[in-house]
C-alpha cells in the first residue's frame, strides 16, 4: 500500500498527475493548517477528483493516523503548494518508510518560486527565508529580523512567510513587525484571481489596501534596474 503526497499548489491548482492519484487512491485526506484554503477550493477538488477531502489537522498529521491507514490501503494526503518545499512533510515521510509502507510525492508549485517570479525578481539573488509569528504570551523571538538584517548586509532579498496560526497573519500586523527596514512587495492570495501585489515603502504601505491573507512579504535588497522597472510597474 502506498501514502501519496499531493501537490495542490500556492492557489489549490492540482497538476493532472495530483488529480489521477485523487481519483485512484482509497481514501482522500487535505490539511489547510500550513496555507488555509480558498474559499470553495477544496470543494473544486472533490468535484473534480469524486471523492470527500476528510480535513486533518496539524495533531493529525504529525501523528501515526495517515502511516496506520496506509498499511492496507492507498493514501493520499493533499498539501498547499509543494509538500516538500516550504510545507515540508520529511517526517511524516520518514515513518512511513520505516514502517515499510511506499511513498510518492507529486510536486506543485511553491511560494519559494511563484513570489519571486510574481515580483519580477531574480530567485537566485534570495537569501535565508524567515518567518514571522502570530503574538503569544511570553513568546516574541526576534531571529527572523536577525535574518532580514543579514541579508540586507549581503544585498540579497527575503522572502518572509507569516503564521497561520492560530489564524493567518494580516499584512499590516506584519509591516509594523517590519518596520526597520525601508522597502516591501506585499503579496496577497497570490495566483488566485484576486491576487494583489503591491511595492513601496513600508511606511505608505500601512495605509494601503494591500488585499487579504494569505499573504507573504519580500523585503529586497539592492534592486537591478529590471528589478525596479518591474516593481515601479506595480
Amino acid at each position: 500500500m502506498t501514502l501519496i503526497l499531493v501537490g495542490a499548489g500556492v492557489a489549490f491548482d492540482l497538476t493532472l498527475e495530483g488529480l489521477e492519484a485523487l481519483k485512484r487512491c482509497d481514501e482522500a485526506y487535505i490539511e489547510t493548517y500550513t496555507n488555509p484554503a480558498q474559499d470553495g477550493a477544496i470543494e473544486r477538488i472533490e468535484g473534480l477528483c469524486g471523492k470527500n477531502l476528510v480535513r486533518l489537522g496539524r495533531d493529525r498529521v504529525e501523528s501515526q493516523f495517515l502511516v496506520e491507514k496506509a498499511r492496507s490501503a492507498d493514501i493520499c494526503l493533499v498539501v498547499s503548494g509543494d509538500p516538500l518545499t516550504a510545507t515540508t512533510h520529511i517526517t511524516l515521510i520518514m515513518d512511513a518508510k520505516s514502517s515499510g509502507i511506499s511513498v510518492r510525492t507529486i510536486h506543485n508549485s511553491s511560494i519559494y518560486s511563484v513570489a519571486p517570479a510574481r515580483s519580477g525578481l531574480q530567485i537566485y539573488r534570495f537569501g535565508k527565508t524567515a518567518s514571522l509569528v502570530n503574538p503569544r504570551p511570553n513568546y516574541k523571538p526576534v531571529s527572523s529580523l536577525d535574518i532580514i538584517r543579514q541579508n540586507q548586509e549581503n544585498n540579497t532579498h527575503t522572502l518572509v512567510l507569516l503564521d497561520t496560526e492560530p489564524k493567518p497573519m494580516e499584512a499590516k500586523d506584519a509591516l509594523d513587525m517590519l518596520s526597520e527596514f525601508s522597502h516591501a512587495v506585499v503579496l496577497s492570495r497570490l495566483a488566485s484571481p484576486d491576487e494583489k501585489i503591491t511595492y513601496g515603502k513600508i511606511a505608505d504601505l500601512k495605509g494601503k489596501g494591500l488585499g487579504s491573507p494569505p499573504f507573504a512579504i519580500i523585503i529586497p535588497g539592492k534592486l537591478h534596474p529590471v528589478e525596479q522597472e518591474f516593481l515601479d510597474m506595480l
